[in-house]
């Protein structure tokens, strides 16, 4: 475990309090951002995770960061591709 990997778990266990309280006390602001917190908690974990596989696994993390970017490459194509024109 790293630093990433135990800050995203305490932040998503701050988001879960804020969500059920938010939803005990009927506060829909509270809710979203306990909601939000639950996801960036979920982010930064996954974060961590992945840098303990890349320090734990050096050939399969390069095969994962050339597949990510021939993915991301292929998604910035297709995005500026795509025009939209008007119709009279």
């Amino acid at each position: 475990m790293n630093i990433d990997t135990l800050a995203g778990e305490g932040t998503q266990t701050k988001g879960d309090f804020k969500r059920g309280l938010g939803e005990v006390t009927g506060d829909p602001k509270l809710q979203q951002d306990g909601a939000a917190d639950q996801l960036s908690g979920q982010v930064r974990k996954g974060v961590g995770q992945v840098r303990d596989f890349v320090k734990n696994n050096k050939a399969a993390s390069y095969t994962a960061a050339g597949i990510f970017g021939l993915a991301l490459l292929n998604s910035l194509r297709s995005k500026g591709n795509t025009r939209t024109t008007k119709r009279a």
